[in-house]
């Protein structure tokens, strides 16, 4: 298998697992990737109801970003907001 398809493959779980995570904690949050800011692998946007924390939701992601980062060694950045 040519590297270029197995980095594309390794990325996919590396995504699949963050946001497989976070539904499981979080029911009722969107997951969407944006743009990314500076150095990251991947931007994320967490849209959540107005009934969790931001704090403690931001604080989960960047848990789970730790777990992904470690195992697939790359960079993921959350940003949690409400939804509109």
């Amino acid at each position: 298998m040519p590297e270029t398809i197995q980095i594309e493959k390794t990325l996919a779980e590396a995504v699949t697992k963050f946001v497989d995570s976070l539904h499981h904690i979080y029911s009722g949050i969107k997951v969407k990737p944006v743009s990314n800011y500076e150095y990251e692998d991947f931007t994320f946007e967490i849209s959540i109801p107005k009934d969790l924390s931001i704090d403690e939701v931001l604080e989960t992601c960047h848990k789970e970003c730790i777990e992904v980062e470690d195992e697939y060694d790359l960079f993921i950045l959350p940003k949690v907001i409400y939804k509109q």
